[in-house]
């Protein structure tokens, strides 16, 4: 009788393996996990126009011509927006990650300008959009960022938290007992009697369960085997 082949044994073991139950887990033990339903955006992401640079807020239509001079107003930082709107010839000091005011669809890098006050100067003409990240531009609210059955990375994590998620749903952890028996197992670090020797190869089971995404429950026998000549045969 021929022996059967590898792969067609790996997948008799696949075709009767069960789909464990799903659970929502914090982000922060979501690395290395399997996702159980794809992962959509929250949120747009910019959540809103946004400078990629430090500078000044400004109408690129004002600055079509150069020289151009801009009043200076109010500044918006990271997390404190301008709240007011620019008029004609108006700009705001920007910082990266600072909300773009209204009025204003362009930023002027701060080495372009020449500042005297609350007034600046622009020496070069200012093109729409130009140093500004739009709403949205990384991924819109309602996409799929990731996909059911993914494996996790910190990449993945990172986008998850970006879009607006503090838990994920994931495949359980399945939990492989290893037991170990025979009459000359000890665990190591225990004194040995003559004829034993410490139970090794378990530890080296479990960190390859857990390698692969499992939870590993070890446990060491001494069992006689009542009745037969044989014992602690190393069934480890």
């Amino acid at each position: 009788m021929a022996l059967l082949p590898v792969t067609e044994a790996l997948q008799r073991i696949l075709d009767s393996a069960a789909l464990l139950e799903s659970e929502d887990v914090d982000l922060r033990h979501a690395f290395g996990r399997t996702l159980a339903n794809s992962v959509a955006a929250r949120v747009d992401n910019p959540p809103f126009d946004a400078s990629a640079m430090d500078g000044y807020a400004v109408s690129s239509m004002d600055g079509a011509t150069t020289p151009a001079s801009f009043v200076v107003i109010g500044e918006s930082g990271a997390g404190k927006p301008f709240a007011d709107r620019l008029g004609k010839g108006q700009a705001a000091r920007i910082f990266t990650g600072g909300a773009m005011p209204e009025g204003a669809d362009s930023v002027v890098i701060q080495e372009d300008v020449l500042a005297n006050g609350t007034t600046v100067t622009i020496r070069e003409v200012v093109l729409r959009g130009a140093n500004v990240r739009t709403r949205g531009q990384d991924f819109i609210k309602g996409e799929i960022l990731l996909q059911q059955g993914r494996h996790l990375t910190a990449r993945d994590v990172l986008l998850a938290a970006s879009a607006g998620h503090a838990t994920l749903p994931v495949i359980r952890k399945p939990v492989v007992a290893i037991l170990s028996t025979g009459d000359e197992l000890v665990e190591p670090g225990a004194p040995l009697q003559h004829g034993q020797i410490w139970a090794s190869n378990s530890f080296g089971l479990a960190a390859m369960v857990e390698a692969a995404g499992g939870e590993a429950a070890r446990e060491v026998k001494q069992t006689r085997l009542v009745g037969h000549t044989e014992q602690g045969s190393g069934h480890e």
